[in-house]
């Protein structure tokens, strides 16, 4: 799973350009809508009872090999968020919370939504899910290369080592002490060279968390505000980084 969790994150950071104006704000014709859903939805419940041969078919043929050779996400449930349409509706960029278990330290054994960005693109009159190949190799820290041996290969190999995507998000501080009806500030800067997003990880009995943005393009910096109630109570909360899964723990101690 983990390794085709590292293609979904360069197709995730592919599919992070901002939507034209005119696809914003051009509605989809509801049958066509109602077509991509259900499609969407057949698609990751078959990944949620671990059916891969049948979600198969509901690949694009220029994809089947991309899907055949990768490692399949078990999902525990899903849930349709937002979609973006272009191209007169034959193409559809599509957001969806999944439920999977987490691997990384701290967190092994439990089970997180995560936005999961995919591609969809109609086909005879029905909708099938498909990988740019091509686009997989723009990320946010420039355009990926082949390997020695695969320069006409569709899929971009992964440097070794992981500096040159970790620790791109900064924070100004890792613990915080607020007061029962106090807040605190925490700031995460951005110092990869193009866009970054930042998802808050579970919650703190008692402790209100909120982002002043989600999107860091290179830069950028997003403040995390953090009210505790009279009864709150520490505890640890995480930031996801979407593009390349790091979490950044954040030590909240109310004194």
């Amino acid at each position: 799973m983990l390794r085709f969790s590292w293609i979904a994150l360069i197709v995730s950071a592919a599919l992070a350009q901002s939507p034209s104006p005119a696809d914003l704000f051009n509605k989809p014709p509801a049958a066509v809508d109602q077509a991509l859903r259900a499609r969407i939805s057949e698609f990751y419940e078959l990944h949620v009872k671990g059916d891969f041969r049948k979600a198969e078919e509901l690949v694009a043929e220029d994809t089947k090999d991309f899907y055949y050779n990768h490692n399949k996400p078990r999902y525990f449930s899903f849930e349709i968020g937002r979609i973006d349409y272009s191209d007169n509706f034959t193409h559809a960029k599509a957001t969806v919370l999944c439920e999977e278990e987490i691997m990384f330290p701290g967190f092994a054994g439990k089970h997180m939504k995560v936005p999961t960005a995919s591609t969809w693109k109609l086909v005879d009159g029905k909708w099938y899910w498909y990988v740019d190949q091509d686009a997989m190799r723009m990320t946010p820290f420039g355009k990926m290369t082949a390997g020695p041996g695969s320069a006409s290969g569709p899929i971009p190999v992964i440097p070794s080592g992981t500096s040159f995507v970790m620790n791109k998000i900064h924070a100004d501080k890792k613990s915080v002490t607020v007061a029962p009806g106090g807040s605190a500030d925490i700031e995460f800067t951005n110092t990869a060279p193009g866009e970054m997003e930042l998802v808050i990880m579970g919650t703190i009995p008692g402790i209100e968390a909120k982002l002043s943005q989600t999107s860091l393009k290179a830069n950028d910096k997003a403040v995390l505000t953090l009210r505790a109630s009279q009864d709150a109570k520490g505890g640890l909360l995480s930031i996801r980084v979407v593009q390349t899964g790091e979490v950044i723990p954040i030590q909240v101690v109310v004194k």
